[in-house]
């Protein structure tokens, strides 16, 4: 199991936001990567929790036993990245205050 968390953690730092354009209001993302992490790095580019907690959950027995324990992970400084930081910085690179609060209440 901890081979299975060690191959995982290092396969998420792979997962970046290639690309952020503007479509109307709307913005497009595009992913390279793993994408099977990439709900992530989605959740805070809309700052939406309740992203951030279905990518939790679909994380747990993956990643982790425990939902608190997949947020230890995946805010890591060596877990999962998105556009070259951690899950806390890129937070606040891209101002997504919910999701930032969220995790660090978590910490």
């Amino acid at each position: 199991m901890k081979l299975l968390n060690k191959k995982l953690l290092a396969t998420s730092a792979l997962l970046v936001l290639s690309h952020t354009a503007t479509a109307g209001n709307e913005t497009v993302v595009r992913y390279k990567g793993d994408t099977s992490f990439s709900g992530f790095c989605k959740a805070v580019v809309k700052d939406d929790v309740r992203i951030l907690r279905s990518s939790i959950q679909r994380s747990v027995g993956n990643v982790a036993a425990s939902d608190r324990e997949v947020i230890r992970r995946i805010t890591a400084k060596d877990g999962l990245t998105c556009n070259g930081s951690n899950l806390i910085e890129f937070s606040e690179k891209r101002n997504a205050k919910q999701v930032k609060s969220f995790l660090m209440a978590q910490i």
